[in-house]
């Protein structure tokens, strides 16, 4: 199971982007081999966000986050007073920011690769 941080579906998708191959094939390969992905809501929240701001499309960003919404191989967690907590502890304990330190606690309580 892995954990994905949003940063990495902005840049498979834009081809702009320094790095966009890698993110694409990794991306690609973990859904030819149907892997799963635990990820927290607040990725569809980051993607939309970063896709308007670097291309000023607001419609296109929603869409592309109502299509990662929609795989078929990934779950999302929502942000509970659990992952909330978790997350806090691990944001102090390790100086994350605030979203880092909730994909850090979605992959740990998932026992994912982040």
């Amino acid at each position: 199971m892995y954990t994905i941080d949003a940063s990495v579906w902005v840049n498979g998708f834009d081809q702009r982007e320094p790095g966009h191959e890698i993110s694409r094939k990794v991306l690609g390969l973990l859904h030819a081999r149907g892997a799963s992905i635990i990820l927290p809501n607040l990725v569809l929240v980051e993607v939309a966000g970063a896709i308007s701001r670097t291309r000023g499309d607001h419609a296109q960003a929603e869409a592309f986050s109502a299509s990662l919404s929609r795989l078929p191989n990934v779950t999302f967690a929502p942000l509970d007073k659990s992952y909330a907590h978790l997350a806090q502890t691990l944001a102090a304990q390790h100086g994350l920011r605030g979203a880092d330190a909730v994909y850090a606690a979605v992959a740990k309580q998932a026992a994912s690769t982040l």
